[in-house]
């Protein structure tokens, strides 16, 4: 299972087409918000499904969170701004807790992170449009392996 995480594209495709072009046998993409209109228009260019949540400047209508089980592993995404993650992630990490989330996908800061806390994958792929004050674009991709080890990487356009 592969998996891509976009965010924060705000409108702006370009880097996501040319990572569409390139990984061909992606199986899952989500989109974690700030621009769901964007998370739609992929759906249009692939065949596998595409997820999504809203961020804080999409203003139509959809899921604020998603929890999803793939492969044993059980994932929640969200935007992140509901839960200050500017600030830091102690409100994400108790709500992943609650949920009992293997693996918390998250956007918003535009910045990439990845960490593992206590058993839990922390996942900001950064923004795949508006990097803002990163040197470049950024994107998630996600492996599940046959046995069920979970391989994440950030890596730029």
């Amino acid at each position: 299972m592969k998996i891509l995480v976009f965010s924060d594209s705000h409108g702006n495709l370009f880097r996501a087409k040319k990572i569409l072009e390139i990984c061909k046998d992606v199986d899952l993409i989500f989109h974690l918000g700030d621009n769901v209109r964007d998370a739609i228009k992929i759906q249009e260019m692939v065949s596998c499904p595409v997820k999504y949540v809203k961020g804080n400047t999409d203003l139509c209508e959809g899921p604020l969170e998603i929890i999803e089980d793939i492969c044993g592993k059980r994932f929640f995404l969200t935007h992140g701004h509901q839960y200050r993650i500017k600030l830091d992630l102690n409100n994400l990490y108790y709500a992943a807790q609650e949920k009992k989330a293997d693996v918390v996908l998250f956007g918003h800061s535009h910045v990439p992170y990845q960490e593992i806390v206590n058993g839990i994958l922390f996942l900001n792929p950064g923004s795949i449009g508006d990097k803002r004050w990163q040197p470049k674009e950024t994107y998630g991709v996600i492996e599940i392996t046959e046995s069920g080890l979970l391989e994440a990487r950030i890596l730029d356009v």
